[in-house]
């Protein structure tokens, strides 16, 4: 179940949170959750998935990148 929590934090660091959750493409909300899962050892913590654990073993991906056009690229070139 999720519950709302309202904090008071310095500027900076709410912004230096969501550009780093730009980065990792996560929401604000579960960097936030994953690190205090972090901090508080007693909490049970969902084991990653195969996949979720290569996130990331290729680098960046460029903000331009768009998955669906390389995916419809790849279909079509597979099929033909």
């Amino acid at each position: 179940m999720n519950a709302k929590l309202t904090l008071s934090l310095d500027e900076k660091v709410i912004e230096a949170a969501e550009r780093y959750s730009v980065e990792k493409g996560l929401n604000l909300s579960k960097v936030i959750e994953e690190y205090l899962k972090n901090l508080i050892p007693s909490l049970p913590t969902p084991k990653k998935s195969s996949i979720m654990e290569l996130k990331g073993i290729l680098g960046k991906v460029p903000k331009d990148f768009d998955y669906k056009e390389e995916r419809y690229k790849y279909l079509i070139e597979k099929h033909k």
